[in-house]
């Protein structure tokens, strides 16, 4: 549900670019140009200046808005995840390039990067463009974690709020660990649930970190029951909402098979962090930290 792009800052030259960047990516709309944002948006500011076709004052509102994401610690639009850094960066074809033979971008916008997508074909409503507002799907643990990997993937911290998720004896938490353990990015994870495990430190030794070679720092929090009526993943970029929770369930040939996903909202899911906090600061649930 979440996407990284390949977005070609030369694009930027052309103003419906722009508008298309500040609309069609972020924490809400599933997507996130992907790039050392310090060089992007060098190569996107020269694009923008030699333009021919852009008028003087529309020139300005993009300049004002490169800069900004130029001075922001944590700006909404472009971002570089750590599986992605290393590479050098002499001009951003030759980097995506390199990039996209490693491990290919999800979508390429691009008028000059043969095979990608300009903005007729971004308007007119392309496949691989297409995010669905909810996602059903199957409760595997396959399928669940195939449906998380692309957020995990870009997150450095994540909150995994579900009051039915078990710490012990959980396919899909041990499928969440082998991405970050493949991808490195997540560096903390915190579970919130209403299942109260016996000796937690014991089963996420033996069932969890005894078995992988790198563990992000892992908090577990109790809190009351059906405190949390929905059930939420939500990191630094962006969060899912799961109507049915992130746990495999037993098929039984019914519609409630099949969990429904969809994008939660930033205003959503920073409230559900504060209560969080909340609760945690009025002593209604404490944490225990297990990494």
């Amino acid at each position: 549900m979440y996407q990284e792009v390949a977005f070609d800052p030369q694009c930027l030259g052309e103003y419906h670019y722009y508008g298309l960047l500040k609309e069609r990516f972020g924490f809400e709309a599933g997507r996130y140009v992907v790039a050392p944002v310090k060089e992007w948006v060098k190569e996107a500011y020269q694009s923008v200046q030699e333009s021919e076709t852009m008028q003087p004052i529309k020139k300005k509102s993009v300049k004002n808005f490169l800069n900004k994401l130029l001075k922001s610690k944590n700006n909404s639009f472009v971002i570089l995840p750590l599986p992605r850094k290393g590479l050098t960066f002499d001009n951003w074809q030759s980097w995506y390039e390199k990039q996209h033979q490693e491990s290919p971008f999800y979508v390429v916008v691009s008028e000059r990067v043969l095979g990608a997508l300009d903005y007729d074909s971004l308007i007119d409503g392309h496949v691989s463009w297409s995010i669905p507002p909810t996602i059903c799907i199957n409760k595997s643990a396959p399928e669940i974690a195939k449906i998380l990997k692309p957020l995990l993937k870009l997150s450095d911290t994540v909150y995994l709020v579900d009051q039915y998720f078990s710490l012990a004896n959980n396919q899909v938490l041990q499928a969440i660990f082998e991405m970050i353990e493949k991808d490195g990015t997540v560096k903390n994870f915190h579970l919130i649930t209403s299942v109260d495990t016996k000796n937690p430190k014991r089963v996420f030794i033996n069932e969890y970190s005894s078995n992988f070679k790198f563990m992000p720092k892992f908090s577990l929090t109790v809190v009351p029951q059906k405190f949390f009526h929905d059930r939420y993943l939500i990191s630094n970029i962006g969060a899912i909402k799961a109507g049915h929770g992130f746990s495999e369930g037993v098929t039984q040939g019914a519609q409630a098979d099949k969990l429904s996903l969809n994008i939660c909202s930033k205003h959503e899911s920073n409230d559900v962090i504060k209560q969080l906090e909340k609760i945690i600061n009025t002593k209604q649930a404490a944490i225990t930290y297990l990494n």
